[in-house]
């Protein structure tokens, strides 16, 4: 039963009511029956005083009625009033009798013992001794003034009553005759006032009673109120804790899906339904929240993985966002620790706008974009004074079909524009170098075909086929270098050699190709290096073959070996022409030739040094240059040690 009613909070409200109703309907009943049993037995007792007090004015009226007949009788001595005090006397007696049978309190008995004793010293006593004396009179045995009390009270009979009864009959005078007499009626008068005094006790017990009762309907209410707030009293006040955690719970929901929740016994009623959706819709909550706080964090880690650096900037708030490539775009350092979420840019926006070159023309493509929904176009623009070139372009972001956002994408493509730069310079280069041997080796071959010349010029002539074929296999074959190299297509077979040898033949090749030059070396014959011979052979040879070339006043060219702990440091010096330091950052690139008059007249294809740097770095080395325009070239190489 506790149970089914728990359940519901209408049942326990239901139940509450009436259990109140009842509480106060039998209360009320019970102060009602209690009163009207009091104001009956009240009623019954007043009854009961109305009659006693009616039935003594009655007997007292009949006593009056029957002293005055006797009176009358004394007086006029007729005997139709003897008759008629006679039968006061038969009523008398039957009202005195009634008192008898029916006294139940002290007082009454009393009042009906004196009633009798009244009656008979009156009718033993005073009636005969009156009768005698008007027969006397009638008579003329008594001739005095009228009814004197001592003539009275000889002719009374002598019995014991007289001397019994409280009421003493003094006949020794017709005044002390009269006060005895009188007696009678001081004892319907007390009596009398005894039924009054009864009466009012009756009205004032009512009275009493009735506000007793009242008090008491009041107490017993007002006790089963006490008694019902006291046993719900801790109903009430889980009740209330609940819904105040309830509360609680959903405030620190709404802040944080994550926050500690207090936790809620579970009722079985409305409130413990609704504690258990709770908690079943902020599991749901945190579960939705943690995918999509999943999805939100794939999506910024994916963002951020993309080397397009993007910006999303909310059309309503203003507020922009960028994944990391923004920062690495601008060269700046990234000040977030966490990749969970796009970064929010507002306080770098300047130092990001101060590296570029044309800020008003960036701002005219992002208006356009903003207000005027223009995204077919790309915006190309410079920075760092033209050293990098960014390509950007924009696109909506939608929700619900209304826009949003704004997506910003920008891309490095100052490499892309460099290659194109050097495929354009790559198709100069090589047509320019492959027609100077072609046309030497067309023009030569046409002379000897269609024209007689003498047999030494005919051996010059094919010398000098020969040395352009040359010529253009070293440049074909410098090409091919290249495209494996960049394509990792090249196998390479590692030997242990030792540097000393493999120098010395590179030097010993290169010292009878020149008379202007003087080739030094020191090298401790017992360092070895780990690698492909020829290859290494190439990037030595192809050093020297430069330093030979761009001295072209002759000098010294030095080949310096020193080993460093786990290093093994190659520097060839010459005495050349050197090169500036802005073209010494850009040797090693392809197809990157000095722009100056000397180094055009020398040629090259720009590929040499490419080459030995791609050569170097498989080997687990690196290559570098030293130099000062007019004061030579240091090229120094660093490999391994090998043991």
């Amino acid at each position: 039963m506790k149970r089914w009613i728990e359940q519901r909070i209408s049942r326990q409200v239901l139940t509450i009511f009436y259990v109140l109703v009842a509480l106060i309907t039998f209360t009320s009943l019970g102060t009602y029956f209690y009163t009207q049993q009091a104001v009956k037995a009240t009623t019954v007792e007043l009854e009961r005083i109305s009659e006693q007090r009616s039935r003594a004015t009655d007997l007292f009226e009949t006593w009056q009625s029957m002293q005055y007949e006797m009176r009358g009788h004394v007086l006029l001595g007729d005997e139709a009033l003897l008759n008629e005090v006679r039968g006061a006397q038969t009523r008398i007696d039957e009202q005195t009798a009634w008192f008898e049978r029916n006294a139940e309190s002290k007082e009454e008995v009393t009042f009906a013992t004196d009633a009798r004793l009244l009656f008979t010293i009156y009718t033993t006593r005073v009636m005969p001794g009156l009768e005698r004396y008007v027969i006397a009179k009638t008579n003329g045995e008594v001739d005095e003034p009228f009814l004197q009390m001592a003539t009275v009270g000889q002719l009374m009979p002598k019995n014991a009553t007289s001397n019994q009864t409280r009421f003493k009959l003094n006949s020794s005078s017709a005044a002390d005759m009269s006060a005895s007499i009188v007696d009678m009626e001081s004892v319907f008068t007390d009596y009398r006032a005894d039924l009054d005094f009864q009466e009012t006790s009756l009205r004032e017990s009512l009275a009493s009673q009735l506000a007793k009762a009242q008090w008491l309907w009041l107490m017993v209410l007002l006790g089963a109120i006490f008694i019902l707030f006291v046993s719900l009293q801790p109903y009430i006040v889980r009740l209330t804790k609940q819904l105040q955690a309830l509360i609680t719970n959903s405030e620190r929901l709404a802040v944080d899906p994550h926050a500690l929740l207090i936790p809620i016994e579970p009722l079985q009623n409305e409130v413990g339904q609704l504690s258990k959706s709770f908690n079943e819709m902020s599991s749901s909550l945190i579960a939705q929240h943690d995918a999509l706080e999943r999805e939100r964090e794939k999506t910024a880690r994916l963002l951020h993985t993309m080397r397009d650096s993007i910006v999303f900037e909310e059309l309503g708030t203003g507020h922009m966002y960028a994944n990391e490539a923004l920062f690495e775009l601008y060269e700046q350092p990234v000040p977030f620790d966490n990749r969970q979420s796009l970064y929010p840019i507002e306080t770098y926006y300047e130092p990001f706008m101060s590296h570029i070159d044309d800020r008003e023309a960036l701002l005219a493509f992002t208006g356009r974009a903003r207000h005027k929904g223009i995204f077919d176009e790309t915006f190309t623009y410079s920075m760092q004074q033209g050293t990098r070139i960014i390509r950007m372009y924009a696109e909506p972001i939608e929700l619900q079909q209304e826009r949003f956002g704004l997506m910003f994408v920008s891309r490095d493509v100052t490499k892309e524009i460099e290659i194109d730069r050097l495929k354009t310079e790559l198709v100069a280069t090589v047509s320019h170098e492959l027609r100077t041997p072609l046309t030497s080796i067309l023009g030569f071959t046409e002379l000897l075909a269609h024209r007689h010349v003498d047999e030494a010029k005919r051996k010059r002539y094919l010398s000098m086929i020969n040395s352009e074929t040359k010529r253009l296999e070293r440049l074909v074959s410098d090409l091919l270098d290249v495209q494996k190299m960049e394509a990792g297509a090249e196998q390479q077979d590692f030997k242990v050699e030792s540097l000393y040898e493999l120098l010395s033949d590179v030097i010993e090749i290169h010292a009878g190709s020149t008379e202007l030059h003087m080739l030094h070396f020191d090298c401790d014959d017992s360092l070895q290096v780990s690698g492909n011979p020829a290859r290494l052979r190439q990037v030595f040879s192809n050093i020297l073959n430069n330093a030979i070339k761009y001295s072209p006043d002759g000098g010294n060219i030095t080949v310096n070996v020193e080993c460093d702990d786990d290093v093994i440091r190659v520097a060839i010096e010459d005495e050349g022409i050197g090169v500036s330091e802005e073209d010494a950052a850009r040797l090693f690139e392809k197809f990157y030739r000095v722009q100056n008059e000397q180094s055009r007249n020398i040629g090259g294809t720009g590929l040499g040094l490419a080459i030995c740097k791609e050569i170097v770095e498989s080997h687990g080395g690196t290559i570098y240059v030293r130099s000062e325009s007019g004061k030579g070239t240091t090229m120094v190489v660093e490999l391994p040690v090998v043991e």
